[in-house]
């Protein structure tokens, strides 16, 4: 008995030989320049950037996910340029698309004159636009489903963030931006709102 389970172990390994020279002949007749394969670290989260939300099969968000929400929003407003806020505004986004139960209804129109000319922070103040409404719809659950109010809460968050740059980039100004502002001081921005949202509602 002890003969033939030598026999076979030897014959196993001596197959295992085989295979593993095999294997090593192929790989030197590939290029010898080329790295081994490494294991693509889709399952391993980042440790800089937070992960970007999945689509929720939830018919709630989380309040931790809300709460995390309204905080990023405040801290773009403050500070829409810090590059390290990057991948707050990133998760944000794509958490305000996805929640299954905060609706934001975003119009464009409220920012369309700054497409031409192009302005230089365009991107950041749209992307504004969706997360402070969202953060709006967070803090005031009542007026979800009013959309001049929530395109309201919108603007009052991309008019600080803009108040910001021009802080940073004293030269960024935007003529629709500082309309916008005049009408806040005089009280009006609720009626322009009204009638720039007026196709989206």
């Amino acid at each position: 008995m002890s003969h033939l389970i030598s026999r076979f172990f030897f014959a196993c390994m001596n197959a295992c030989l085989a295979t593993a020279l095999a294997i090593a002949a192929g790989a030197q007749q590939s290029s010898p320049v080329t790295n081994p394969p490494q294991e693509k670290p889709q399952n391993k989260p980042s440790a800089t950037a937070p992960a970007t939300p999945e689509k929720p099969t939830e018919k709630h968000s989380t309040p931790e996910d809300r709460q995390r929400l309204v905080a990023i929003a405040h801290k773009l407003e403050a500070s829409p340029l810090d590059p390290t806020l990057g991948p707050d505004r990133s998760w944000a986004v794509s958490w305000a698309v996805a929640a299954p139960d905060v609706p934001v209804r975003m119009c464009t129109t409220l920012l369309s004159d700054l497409r031409r000319p192009k302005y230089k922070y365009r991107p950041e103040l749209s992307s504004q636009l969706l997360i402070s409404s969202a953060a709006f719809v967070i803090e005031h659950p009542d007026k979800s489903s009013d959309n001049v109010a929530q395109s309201l809460g919108g603007m009052e968050g991309v008019l600080k963030a803009y108040t910001s740059i021009l802080k940073t980039d004293p030269q960024a100004k935007a003529a629709s931006l500082d309309e916008y502002l005049q009408k806040q001081k005089e009280g009006k921005l609720a009626e322009v709102v009204r009638e720039k949202t007026r196709d989206c509602n």
